[in-house]
């Protein structure tokens, strides 16, 4: 561990504990013990575990209360959205770092020791890889993301709105870079409130990134257009609802950035590759439903050379795949356009063998 790590753990053994786990759970009864149980099982001393249950109907009361004497519960008495859970974990978050670990995923014992030995004072972020699992557990096969950025990621925000990163459960953050930027309004935070730190962490100081995955990330859910090509991830509505969210959640997101620490980053007119590849999906799958009425294939085009353009990370050869990838979802004939679409997922663990390191 560097110096500044253990000088950190050492503090916090005695000002409190060096790091809060904040169990994000509703209606996961069936997933909850398993990620309550990783929270507890970490190395690392000086572990709070915190449980937030965001008005649950279900049996996870329950299932939690087992858990009682080890960890600290905060309870939602009626659900009103991501944003609330965020707010009541880190409120209750006592810890110089935080992670809010989605209940049903999992962390590696040696997760948060690992983190906190690649961290230094300029740290402001820890991120890492989840390997895919399915609703029983079982190993999937391949980790996410594909693709991660890491150091100064600011002039990456810049001109993408975005930089490359696990989801919400594959971060650490250093408690004072995320704080001012809570409480969040629920009515604003439905979902995707792991945008606010993810987004804002940057802005006071450096990403980490670790190299090898330090937990599970559980695919258990579609998107309502269930038989959509391509699509992998836990989707909470239609394809065109995601889409939606991403851009809604980057832009309120920038906003908080604004009004509460003055950072101010012009509305950009690009996405990231993965985005805008979703886009492409929605807008040629289900386009009745896709929620830009301006684009079209050309424009979404253009948007992916851009966006490859400007995003760092790619080959040339991952460009060109992403590129044919477009080309024909968005110019063949519907038939075709779908077979392609279709090759998204083996095109992305294509991707994922020919890039094992993470880019700066």
């Amino acid at each position: 561990m560097p110096a500044s790590a253990s000088a950190s753990a050492s503090a916090a053994a005695v000002s409190g504990p060096a790091v809060s786990i904040v169990v994000l759970n509703y209606n996961y009864g069936r997933f909850v013990a398993a990620a309550i149980e990783s929270a507890l099982a970490q190395t690392a001393p000086g572990c709070e575990v915190i449980v937030v249950d965001n008005g649950s109907t279900d049996d996870s009361a329950e299932v939690i209360a087992r858990y009682a004497d080890r960890v600290r519960v905060v309870r939602q008495p009626v659900n009103i959205g991501q944003g609330q859970g965020y707010n009541l974990g880190i409120a209750a978050a006592r810890g110089q770092w935080i992670v809010w670990l989605d209940a049903d995923d999992l962390l590696d014992p040696d997760a948060i020791a690992t983190c906190l030995a690649a961290a230094d004072d300029h740290t402001a972020k820890v991120q890492y890889a989840l390997r895919l699992i399915d609703a029983e557990g079982r190993p999937l096969g391949g980790t996410m993301p594909y693709l991660s950025h890491h150091g100064d990621v600011v002039p990456i925000i810049r001109r993408l709105g975005h930089y490359a990163g696990p989801p919400g459960s594959g971060n650490l953050y250093r408690l004072r870079a995320v704080a001012p930027y809570f409480p969040v309004d629920p009515k604003d935070w439905p979902i995707c409130t792991d945008t606010v730190p993810f987004l804002t962490a940057p802005f006071h100081g450096r990403v980490v990134h670790v190299e090898r995955p330090l937990g599970s990330y559980r695919l258990h859910r579609k998107p309502a257009d269930r038989d959509a090509p391509g699509y992998r991830g836990n989707y909470s509505g239609s394809v065109g609802q995601e889409v939606r969210l991403v851009v809604d959640s980057r832009e309120r997101t920038l906003e908080l950035l604004r009004q509460r620490s003055g950072f101010c980053i012009d509305a950009p007119a690009l996405m990231l590759p993965t985005h805008v590849r979703h886009r492409i999906t929605s807008w040629r799958w289900a386009r009745e439903s896709h929620p830009f009425p301006d684009d079209s294939a050309d424009s979404l085009w253009a948007l992916m050379r851009a966006s490859l353009q400007h995003c760092p990370g790619y080959g040339e050869a991952q460009r060109a795949a992403l590129l044919a990838w477009a080309a024909g979802a968005l110019f063949l004939p519907a038939p075709m356009a779908g077979a392609v679409m279709n090759g998204a997922q083996p095109l992305r663990e294509a991707l994922d063998r020919w890039r094992r390191r993470s880019i700066s």
